[in-house]
Order: C-alpha cells, then sequence, then structure tokens
C-alpha cells in the first residue's frame, strides 16, 4: 500500500494554493489529498474526531500522514501550536514535535505566519509571472515575507500596478500565483517551515 499523505486547510485560498505546490513537494513519493474545513473555527471543531479516525486507519494497515495549517492571523503562535499537537495528542498521534520513542510520528503541525499571502510575497518572480504589469523592483517592505498586514499590503501594492484595483479575491489570487511559486526559491520563513514538514512525512 503506497503511502498517503493528506493536508489539512482552515479555508479556500490556502486549498488552491496547496493544490499547486502539493504536486512540486512530493513528486509522487506519496498520494495526497486537501481537506479545506472552511475556517478555523470548524477545523478546531472538527479536528479531533477526524483524527480519531486517522488513527483507526492507520491501525487497519493504512500507511497514512497528515498535516495540518493554519493562518497565524493575529493569534498567539505558540498558543495555537499547542492547541493542535494537543489534538493530537487526544488521539494517540504522535507528532514531528512530539515523536514517539523512536522519533516516529504521523502528524505534522504548521502555522502560516501571518496569512498565506506571506507565502506569495515570499516568491517575487512568482508575483511577476502572475501579474505581468508589476514593476521590476519590489517594495522593500517585500524582503521581509512575515511583516504584518500581508495581504492588505500586497492589495495595495497590485492596486497601485494596475491590478484588482476593486478588491482582494483571495481565492483567484490563489489560483493565479500558486501555480507559478518555486518551493525552493521561496524566501517565506513559515513556507520553508511547511516545506521541511511535508519532506519529513515523507
Amino acid at each position: 500500500m503506497s503511502r498517503r499523505l493528506e493536508v489539512i486547510v482552515e479555508e479556500p485560498s490556502a486549498e488552491e494554493a496547496i493544490k499547486c505546490l502539493l504536486p512540486k513537494i512530493v513528486q509522487a513519493r506519496a498520494e495526497t489529498k486537501v481537506i479545506n474545513m472552511r475556517n478555523k473555527s470548524r477545523l478546531f471543531q472538527n479536528l479531533p474526531a477526524r483524527l480519531r479516525a486517522y488513527r483507526k486507519r492507520i491501525d487497519n494497515g493504512e500507511d497514512l500522514r497528515i498535516l495540518v495549517l493554519l493562518d497565524r492571523d493575529q493569534d498567539d503562535c505558540q498558543a495555537l501550536k499547542k492547541r493542535l499537537e494537543d489534538i493530537a495528542r487526544s488521539a494517540t498521534l504522535a507528532t514531528k514535535t512530539r515523536p514517539q520513542s523512536d522519533g516516529r510520528f504521523i502528524v505534522v503541525n504548521r502555522i502560516v505566519v501571518e496569512e498565506l499571502e506571506s507565502w506569495f510575497i515570499g516568491d517575487t518572480a512568482a508575483l511577476r509571472k502572475a501579474f505581468p504589469s508589476l514593476p521590476g523592483k519590489f517594495p522593500g517592505n517585500f524582503s521581509n515575507p512575515n511583516n504584518g498586514g500581508t495581504w492588505e499590503r500586497r492589495h495595495r501594492f497590485l492596486k497601485t500596478n494596475r491590478s484588482y484595483r476593486s478588491s482582494y479575491p483571495k481565492i483567484e489570487a490563489a489560483r493565479k500565483i500558486a501555480p507559478h511559486i518555486d518551493p525552493v526559491r521561496n524566501l517565506s520563513p513559515s513556507f520553508q517551515q511547511f516545506l521541511l514538514g511535508v519532506q519529513a512525512l515523507l
């Protein structure tokens, strides 16, 4: 039975981005599925039961790995991570942070700092391919993708350069930018942590 990797995300734009990015990272080393929980509240509400169901599937012989991904937003990053880790422990699933005594683990929990848009800012070449009207030089505040207000900052920049002038459609933008992202090139620290997490599960 081949390994299966399931990635649980909190909202639709993350689902669109991860669907594009996973094949580049996994490269046929596992079957993959992205599960969109619609929002952070619903993710936390349903995650305990979902992880218990995964536990049963693993006990029945399925080679399954899970990555849970959510935005930090304005929440405390350590508190979010602890909450995710505690849910996995309650389902008796070892995590990368809390592995079994032999070092093995089933679950990786990752926090996007602060929102998915920081990943897009982390690859300015992908932004240029998605939006050809953008200038050759980006503002200095793009040099740190994890600076605060990432989606608002990017929307202001896009509006200035004739893209998405009235509103910022997150799902459409994810579909447009994610196909151009190079996982190795991306400068977002939280994206690189996501990448390391996927590689560890493989």
